[in-house]
């Protein structure tokens, strides 16, 4: 019995020619960036591995990362050398970088500035492999990822972490409280350098509380934490290396992280502010004294 129903049509095929031009070869690779390109969210980039690092390919993400529509207005813009993109003052060093790196390898990381159409400017991660082509020439393909925003976030982070307001810092809640991470400031107000404290008491910060303090700072973080409270504020002296004592109030939270208890915190000097209380209770007392004497007892 004859079937009716027609097979469904294959894919047409090609009769097979030579890519003598390299026509075809061009345009597969084409095809696999552009699909590549759609797969990653970093740009793609190609260059010779020449001086200026002359453009082989770009692809369209990396082309709106720098606010251009296509390959030759940015190269009308820019000419052919890649270099050109580049903000002056990071040229030398991303050079500097990829040479380095090639030396020991054929894969690179770099960051840099390049350079948009608006004439500012976006921070990009490049990490890239080495490869040579048929004809021997070396090409850099790359991924170009803009980290303008994680640069941006974490210069604004640095400046607030090193504002002389107070001391930050991070310890682990174990017997020495030991210091994790802490800004400058938090050493110059105990009087220390970081490789100081960590040579002499291996960070554990419990050696700089004055001796007459600890029981009691220690029993009152351990009852913050048998109240599941978060955070918590703490008035203590701290001993410097030059024998000076320092008031100090820790206001901090408390978190947990891989079965760590932390503390996070600022401290500021409050050495001033108990040194006026001091006077004004010493002044307290001998007005209540000189009543005393003169008025006798009151009430």
């Amino acid at each position: 019995m004859k079937m009716d129903q027609k097979t469904p049509a294959a894919f047409p095929l090609a009769t097979y020619e030579p890519d003598v031009s390299g026509e075809v070869e061009r345009c597969i690779e084409k095809a696999v960036m552009d699909l590549l390109s759609q797969c990653v969210f970093s740009g793609i980039m190609i260059t010779y591995a020449a001086p200026g690092f002359p453009l082989y390919y770009i692809d369209e993400r990396m082309l709106a990362l720098l606010d251009y529509s296509s390959q030759a207005e940015l190269i009308a813009a820019n000419g052919q050398a890649m270099i050109n993109c580049i903000r002056p003052e990071d040229r030398v060093g991303r050079q500097a970088e990829i040479a380095q790196a090639l030396l020991n390898g054929a894969s690179y990381t770099t960051t840099y500035r390049m350079m948009c159409r608006d004439r500012g400017h976006i921070w990009v991660k490049e990490t890239g492999v080495q490869r040579r082509l048929p004809n021997g020439a070396s090409v850099l393909v790359s991924l170009c990822l803009d980290i303008t925003g994680q640069i941006e976030a974490q210069a604004e982070l640095e400046s607030i972490v090193q504002c002389p307001i107070g001391g930050i810092f991070r310890a682990r809640m174990d017997h020495g409280f030991t210091l994790i991470y802490a800004n400058d400031y938090y050493y110059a107000l105990h009087g220390f350098t970081r490789e100081g404290l960590r040579n002499q008491f291996g960070n554990k910060t419990i050696h700089l509380v004055h001796p007459e303090d600890i029981d009691r700072l220690d029993e009152q973080l351990r009852n913050t934490i048998e109240q599941g409270k978060e955070t918590v504020s703490l008035e203590y002296r701290v001993v410097r290396p030059d024998g000076k004592t320092v008031w100090l109030l820790m206001n901090g939270s408390l978190s947990e992280h891989r079965g760590n208890m932390l503390l996070t915190g600022m401290v500021i000097d409050i050495s001033h502010q108990k040194f006026m209380e001091d006077r004004l209770c010493c002044k307290s007392r001998r007005q209540r004294a000189l009543c005393v004497k003169n008025r006798g007892p009151v009430d």
